[in-house]
């Protein structure tokens, strides 16, 4: 059991995505903070325990900010201990879609680096203050991952950033850090960071470098087919989960929502 101290500004995600009941405006440092923080308890958990403990459901409603808005991981109950002579574990999905890195989504294999991905997603979030997948946007910008990796392409990463910041930001700082969320989703996992590399980058003590690749993408993931007896979790009009827990599952993208259609 963990036992948390009372944490009175809830979640990243209530302050983040325009939930209306939040008071909590998050100004640019308080999200490089925030970023920090979460990055430097990856870093403990994968490099600091023994031993190695893979969470498997880095989001922003598993991260609560205390008073001083000061980030604490939650929800460990999906976590897997990781031996320290495996390169991988071979697993059923579980986590959240928009999260899941592409290896674990399609393989079920897991490692540190999948949590890696998840984090890579949520800077993301934090930069431009809105969630990883909306429905309510043109098809072509629904999926953040998918818009950050175009405006990379077109060297038009600062229109990224959150509008409600309205313009007080450092602009270097916050296309590195959009940069480093790119690295950190990589489609291929060795060349995503370590958790102490990114916690090193995200403070401007290491260089990114100019080698970042085409990321792995959650429309690559759509149509595959994901091995899963434990519930993939949806952040938009989820589905019941089928009823044969050892059914495989393939993801379709239906007007920006999330469906699961059991395979024949």
């Amino acid at each position: 059991m963990l036992v948390y101290n009372y944490l009175e500004n809830n979640s990243l995600a209530q302050s983040l995505f325009g939930n209306s009941h939040s008071s909590i405006q998050l100004d640019w440092k308080t999200r490089v903070k925030i970023c920090i923080g979460v990055a430097s308890g990856l870093k403990y958990l994968h490099e600091e325990v023994r031993p190695v403990i893979v969470h498997r459901d880095i989001k922003a409603s598993n991260i609560l900010l205390d008073k001083d808005l000061s980030p604490k991981i939650s929800d460990f109950g999906l976590a897997k201990l990781f031996p320290g002579n495996m390169t991988h574990i071979s697993t059923r999905v579980a986590g959240t879609l928009g999260y899941l890195a592409p290896e674990y989504a399609i393989r079920g294999q897991l490692t540190k680096k999948a949590d890696v991905y998840s984090f890579g997603v949520l800077l993301l979030e934090i930069v431009s203050g809105r969630c990883h997948t909306d429905p309510r946007l043109p098809l072509q910008d629904q999926f953040l991952l998918e818009r950050a990796w175009a405006l990379y392409e077109s060297g038009d990463l600062k229109s990224l950033v959150d509008g409600t910041l309205k313009g007080v930001f450092d602009t270097e700082e916050a296309q590195r850090l959009l940069k480093i969320g790119l690295l950190c989703t990589q489609d291929t996992p060795k060349i995503r960071p370590s958790m102490s590399t990114i916690v090193k980058m995200l403070k401007g003590e290491c260089a990114i470098g100019d080698k970042i690749m085409r990321p792995g993408l959650i429309t690559d993931v759509m149509d595959l087919k994901i091995r899963t007896v434990e519930p993939v979790q949806f952040s938009a009009s989820p589905p019941k989960s089928p009823s044969d827990s050892n059914s495989q599952v393939s993801m379709l993208a239906v007007a920006g929502s999330t469906v699961v259609e059991e395979s024949p």
